[in-house]
């Protein structure tokens, strides 16, 4: 009689680089697995395969140690018996920009084609909930289905497998795992019970002599965790024991079967193969009535139930994935980990940008003019980059040292970004021929926008006059210049401040200690910058320019007041006396009131949960007394800066269950900025925070009627229900606070506001009569994973990185307008807010033959589309120019490109090409879908 379910034992281990351990702690732990996996593989033919889930970053960490078992390892690999994920590190997908999941995956892949290629099925098990594009992404990499369990449960949908699709319409097929032990049922309910002879989902040990337990007890080393020196592979071959652990697994596992098939998981945080399971499996078929247990992979697994379900209908969902727990198991959405350590996400923020809007975009325009294209040193940047945004270091939640380490990283890839960027532009100024439309004496300033729309704006720049030389004309009052175009056209500017400095020169013929005697002013310009492209201006010194005969000024219009009001043609901003401001969109009408205020509240969780102490209380800024200083003010800009300070608890009691009434005072220091013809006002924070155990928020009253929220999301733009939602006695509550990238927006038929961010991740609106936006400053816990979980007094004083101490800064922007988001360019404005325009200072030249100002690329649609990249191609075939449409509609857009592309194709993520494109006159035509990502690869 032949057996009617098959159990499908897939072994692996889930590795955590950055965690318990910093990852060179880990390194050698890593070490001891992968030599025990190739030993264990190598010698037992029987046991079938084994996954490293946590990226190739692993096998690259393993070969610093062991380079000399490569081989062995691609034998592996190629004959199927390692299996990997297409990653290069696990990420948190809400968390990182959406082109950073892209080189992750790419870098994955190209990584493991040496050794034989990744697995077929996307895995995403540590991200906090999954992005509503992922299928779309996944099947730019050939990955056509998926696994994880975040942001899923089992009441989510009747069946464990179902349709997935992303907006666009991209379906894979998605397997749920396990809400009680996500991806560990089979270690937790059977290997314990007969490996280790515990219960079931036993976290706890108990000390045993035999063991030959083990602890360095000294003062640097004895926070180590106790190692068992002595253990012995075996397993409970008694009948008995193998049908009770085999009743465990199928009780809980039977439920989530699919056509007959169970999973089995035994993929435990770094968990080496045991040795003995082809043995532990034959044994307990012996006992396992009308199952058969067999050794499987993930891709065999998903083969099998998609096969046998193909005459299904399978349920469906289209969308992000958020859903809460709902009985206490391993698997929550622990939807907090966006608000943990707020300075690393702002800190990678800033690292993206540098990288993905600056560096590689502006590189990518040398090269097409026949530089060279800095790929190492991109990749390495790139690299480090990466390494920081796997799941747990990223989301906060490791231990201190290891987010020290990643401040390298950031640093690494920071610095790298900023030195190609200045290179690039300096190459390209020397492209440029400026000579003919500028005077000797003038001094150039050519202004970059790697942006794929014209912007037009106030900027900030800083020119400085030589003062020996050919010095420009100076008289005892002064510098004067106008700031012209190459017709003459005068430009908008103010002086801000005026210093002498002396000024390094890098020079290659003279020592490199050089300097030279300067005036440096700051400047505030007003001018527009084609898309993707560059703009000259000259500073042309003059003599003074003399009013003989002074009439009163008309045309002045300063933004800022010292009464505490910003006004331009847009809106108008009045600074009460408690540091709340009003805010007029004269446009609609709508006055926003009592903005501006912080609320401090308890925090006793981790960096996964949030958790608040039972007698809590809420402290506001509502009754501060600020000091209100007009820090600027002149046609161009206007600045007030407002102090204030709240007095929160120093801490929570020791047990979590109150706060201290002893207090901390935190100094808070926003400058808010407007411009002229500006649409939105910048905040610009800086607090001192040395109080821990609390969040810090600050709370902005909408007055906008709506029960949504558009989010922007990984390559789309969300909706989410902003009413709170009853979840009962669920193990998870609902999450009022939720992930962000670039914006959020409340709109009505009668107003909107957005904000627009760099680096902070969470934001609430809540469920009041204001729809109130709250956006998380700080979330400090004392929660840290380390040997003992249960921390002593000289532990949570030692260590503090989880509580944020220190001075932290945040930008953001206010931005009222009209309409939906898409109507009021919410998206684009949230870029040009993001990205900034970079300005080089030269001299008029004739080193190129290129123009003073142009496009290099113009895309028409672009107000449709959104940018995501502009970089060499992986295979330095040409350039890799990528965009997304957030709409609804089909955009039938066209590039024109001044660069020389011989030929174009549209491709996948993965940059293999899909179909070929016409190039008519410099011109290639290509359509992008309602939310399609459109990659297209122009060739020179």
């Amino acid at each position: 009689m032949s057996k009617k379910k098959v159990m499908h034992v897939i072994s692996g281990t889930h590795w955590d680089r950055e965690w318990r351990h910093t990852a060179e702690q880990s390194k050698p732990r890593l070490v001891d697995l992968v030599d025990t996996m190739i030993e264990t593989l190598e010698k037992n033919k029987s046991y079938k395969t084994f996954c490293l889930d946590g990226g190739l970053v692993v096998l690259e960490d393993y070969f610093t140690v062991r380079p000399e078992n490569r081989q062995r390892i691609k034998k592996l690999i190629s004959s199927g018996r390692v299996t990997l994920v297409n990653w290069y590190t696990l990420p948190d997908t809400f968390t990182v920009a959406p082109e950073a999941m892209v080189r992750n995956i790419k870098l994955g892949q190209t990584m493991a084609q040496e050794f034989g290629g990744t697995m077929s099925s996307g895995y995403t098990a540590t991200s906090y909930g999954q992005t509503s594009q992922l299928p779309q992404l996944y099947q730019g990499f050939g990955i056509t289905n998926a696994i994880f369990y975040r942001g899923t449960n089992k009441y989510f949908k009747s069946l464990p497998l179902i349709e997935w699709s992303a907006k666009d319409g991209s379906k894979i097929h998605l397997l749920r795992t396990f809400d009680e032990v996500t991806r560990t049922n089979w270690f937790f309910y059977v290997h314990q019970p007969l490996v280790v002879g515990k219960g079931t989902r036993d976290t706890s040990y108990t000390y045993q002599n035999d063991h030959i337990p083990s602890h360095c007890c000294d003062e640097m080393l004895y926070e180590r965790g106790l190692v068992v020196l002595k253990e012995q592979e075996s397993f409970n071959r008694s009948p008995e024991a193998l049908k009770k652990a085999l009743g465990y697994i199928v009780e809980q596992a039977g439920p989530y079967a699919v056509a007959d098939n169970i999973l089995a998981l035994n993929m435990e945080d770094n968990d080496v193969p045991f040795n003995l399971l082809p043995e532990m499996i034959s044994e307990l078929n012996k006992v396992s009535g009308d199952i058969e247990i067999v050794q499987s992979s993930m891709d065999e697994y998903m083969a099998k139930i998609v096969k046998d379900t193909e005459n299904m209908k399978l349920p469906a969902h289209q969308g992000e994935l958020r859903n809460e727990a709902v009985e206490h198991g391993f698997n929550g959405l622990l939807g907090a980990t966006h608000s943990s350590r707020v300075k690393l996400k702002i800190y990678n923020e800033k690292c993206e940008t540098g990288l993905i809007y600056y560096a590689e975009p502006l590189a990518s325009m040398a090269a097409m003019l026949g530089e060279e294209y800095p790929e190492t040193m991109l990749k390495r940047a790139w690299r480090h980059l990466l390494l920081n945004q796997a799941h747990d270091s990223i989301c906060g939640a490791a231990v201190d040292r290891a987010h020290e380490d990643m401040l390298y990283n950031f640093s690494l890839a920071e610095m790298v970004g900023e030195e190609i960027t200045a290179r690039s532009e300096l190459a390209l100024i020397r492209k440029l021929n400026t000579a003919a439309a500028f005077k000797d004496g003038d001094y150039t300033i050519t202004l970059f926008n790697t942006l794929h729309q014209d912007r037009e704006e106030v900027l900030p720049i800083i020119v400085d006059f030589p003062l020996n030389g050919d010095q420009p004309l100076k008289n005892e009052f002064g510098t004067y210049f106008d700031i012209v175009d190459k017709k003459g056209k005068e430009y908008e500017y103010e002086v801000l401040a005026t210093d002498k400095i002396s000024i390094g020169v890098e020079r290659v013929l003279d020592t490199k200690g050089i300097s030279m005697p300067a005036e440096r002013k700051r400047l505030l310009l007003k001018t527009d910058v084609p898309a993707m492209g560059y703009k000259t201006l000259a500073v042309r010194p003059r003599p003074p320019k003399y009013i003989k005969h002074p009439k009163p000024d008309t045309g002045r219009a300063p933004i800022a007041r010292e009464d505490g009001v910003l006004e331009n043609e847009f809106i108008k901003v009045t600074v009460n006396p408690n540091g709340t401001f009003s805010m007029l969109h004269k446009p609609t009408g709508h006055l926003m009131e009592k903005m501006h205020y912080y609320t401090d509240n308890g925090e006793v969780g981790n960096a996964h949960l949030s958790r608040i102490p039972d007698r809590d209380f809420v402290r506001t800024t509502l009754g501060a007394n600020a000091a209100v200083t007009l820090v600027e003010t002149n046609n161009l800009r206007g600045t007030l800066r407002i102090d204030l300070s709240i007095t929160v608890p120093a801490a929570a009691t020791d047990e979590g269950n109150d706060r201290l009434r002893e207090e901390k005072l935190i100094p808070i220091t926003t400058w808010l900025t407007l411009t002229k013809d500006g649409r939105y006002l910048k905040v610009h924070t800086k607090l001192h925070n040395e109080a821990r155990d609390h969040r810090l928020r600050v709370n902005y009253p909408s007055g906008i009627k709506t029960n949504k929220v558009d989010v922007e999301s990984a390559f789309a733009v969300d909706t989410r229900d902003i009413r709170v939602t009853d979840t009962g006695d669920n193990f998870e509550k609902f999450y009022a606070y939720q992930p962000m990238q670039n914006f959020i927006d409340l709109s009505s038929q009668k107003a909107s506001l957005a904000v627009l961010n760099k680096g902070l991740r969470e934001y609430e609106v809540k469920d009041d009569p204001e729809r109130t936006i709250a956006i998380t400053m700080l979330r400090t816990q004392r929660a840290y994973m380390t040997a003992n979980s249960k921390m002593t007094p000289e532990e949570l004083d030692q260590y503090t990185g989880q509580h944020s101490f220190g001075t932290l800064e945040y930008d953001y922007a206010l931005y009222p307008h009209k309409g939906g988001w898409e109507s009021a360019g919410v998206l684009d404005m949230a870029y040009k807010f993001k990205v900034g325009v970079h300005a080089v200072q030269s001299v008029p030249h004739n080193l190129g033959d290129m123009p003073v100002s142009g496009s290099f690329i113009t895309i028409t649609g672009a107000k449709d589309l959104a940018l995501a990249a502009l970089k060499q191609a992986d295979d330095g075939s040409g350039v890799i120019l990528r965009v997304w449409n957030p709409g609804d509609k089909t955009v039938k857009a066209s590039i024109k490109t001044r660069l020389p592309v011989s030929s174009a194709a549209e491709c996948k993520l993965n940059e293999s090409v899909e179909k070929e494109l016409k190039v008519t006159r410099g011109s290639i035509a290509f359509e992008s879908a309602p939310y399609k990502i459109t990659t297209l690869l122009l060739r020179y």
